[in-house]
């Protein structure tokens, strides 16, 4: 029996077989034991090498298959990275607000602490900001109605401030007192009102005149120093507080958007809202 499996084993083994047939004649069980060994190792590492090639073969991909995921991956890439882009400059421009704002409060607080006059009364017409200019570093004087010239605006003439519909323009006559540029490009405007009605008003572009949208609400706010502390147009005490009317963008009068800095401090997430109206 041992000799007829021997001999069918030698049978399937191919080239092996022809080892096999010629060990054939010695019968003695040492040697048959040996050569068994052999060809069950051959045998096995043909089947090992036979289930590598299938499995390798269940796991490959078809081009229509890539193709489909592709574009899968690019339908998710639509729809999330405009939400991205937008998150991002969302926390840009709020950076940008509460950076200057705690810029201009600075100011006044070492201002107060030297015991400069904050009363607007105390000041003629386009000095205010000279005095303020003198706790900023690096700062550009664009003059009291400001010049022509990179980074400043000529409120007299120009029509590149717009409200917050972005319909009409805005009222210029609330900030030309004076005009100053920081180093990193944000614009500020001066209003001192010297008839004791209102107190200090500072309009700024939080990201200067060169980039857009240039509009109330969006990237322009005003400040108003009033009670002796510095508080976003539309708070309480402020001179335009009534959001329905100066904080919206269905509105098309010459203030809309003037009162949406308390908004832009409270509200964690104005910015987000707003640059996806622009």
């Amino acid at each position: 029996m041992g000799l007829e499996i021997f001999g069918s084993l030698c049978k399937v083994q191919g080239d092996r077989g022809k080892y096999c047939s010629s060990q054939m004649g010695d019968t003695s069980s040492s040697k048959r034991g040996t050569i068994f060994a052999r060809l069950r190792a051959g045998s096995a590492s043909e089947s090992q090498a036979s289930w590598g090639a299938s499995r390798m073969g269940r796991v490959a991909f078809t081009l229509a298959e890539i193709l489909i995921t592709i574009g899968i991956i690019g339908v998710v890439a639509a729809m999330t990275i405009p939400n991205l882009i937008s998150d991002s400059n969302a926390r840009k421009m709020g950076t940008q607000f509460f950076k200057i704002y705690s810029v201009l409060q600075q100011v006044f607080k070492q201002m107060e602490a030297d015991d400069v006059s904050l009363d607007p009364s105390t000041y003629s017409h386009g000095s205010f900001y000279k005095t303020f200019a003198r706790y900023l570093k690096g700062t550009q004087d664009c003059g009291p109605t400001g010049r022509d010239i990179k980074n400043c605006i000529k409120t007299t003439s120009s029509d590149i401030f717009k409200n917050m519909s972005g319909v009409n323009m805005v009222d210029f006559g609330i900030m030309n007192d004076g005009q100053l540029v920081l180093p990193d490009g944000t614009l500020l405007m001066f209003e001192n009102v010297a008839d004791g009605t209102h107190g200090i008003y500072i309009t700024t572009d939080i990201n200067g005149i060169d980039k857009l949208p240039n509009r109330w609400g969006f990237d322009i706010f005003t400040f108003e120093f009033v009670d002796g502390e510095l508080r976003p147009m539309g708070d309480v005490g402020t001179a335009y507080t009534d959001e329905n009317i100066y904080c919206n963008i269905e509105k098309n009068n010459y203030y809309s958007g003037i009162s949406c800095a308390v908004k832009a401090k409270n509200d964690t997430e104005y910015f987000k809202r707003i640059v996806r109206l622009k």
